[in-house]
């Protein structure tokens, strides 16, 4: 069964001031609710692909800074690290087209019981190329 990401969790909060976006996978769920200038998307399940469709379907709105959390259920779910690290190039590449004036952050993967630590390793090293190269914060 296909699932239709815009179904899911949006922990919207009273937006005052400067506007930041948390996107990504169920990690980011209550990230910052404290913080009313703080928007929350949470995609449950989310892959990096995934991801990038959502973001290119949907109007944001006009933010300040956007931090992006993907990459667990891809490694979950793909033997391949190099897939995974030209898909997050990709998101990387279109966010900064998408988002031209703000402040854009890529959120390295945190460790997870069904991923092995050298692979989350090996793909935040990876990941940390990507920012470097883009010129996002890691």
């Amino acid at each position: 069964m296909e699932r239709k990401f815009d179904e899911w969790y949006t922990a919207l909060v009273k937006c005052e001031g400067k506007k930041r976006l948390v996107l990504g996978d169920l990690i980011v769920w209550n990230v910052g609710t404290e913080y009313s200038h703080l928007r929350v998307e949470c995609f449950p399940g989310i892959r990096t692909a995934q991801l990038h469709t959502v973001m290119e379907n949907r109007a944001l709105g006009n933010l300040d800074t956007v931090l992006i959390h993907v990459g667990t259920n891809d490694l979950r779910r793909t033997s391949n690290l190099d897939y995974v690290m030209g898909e997050v190039y990709s998101l990387v590449a279109t966010s900064k087209f998408k988002f031209l004036h703000c402040r854009l952050s890529l959120s390295g993967v945190v460790w997870h019981r069904d991923v092995m630590w050298w692979r989350i390793e090996v793909v935040n090293n990876r990941y940390d190329w990507v920012s470097k190269t883009l010129g996002v914060l890691l």
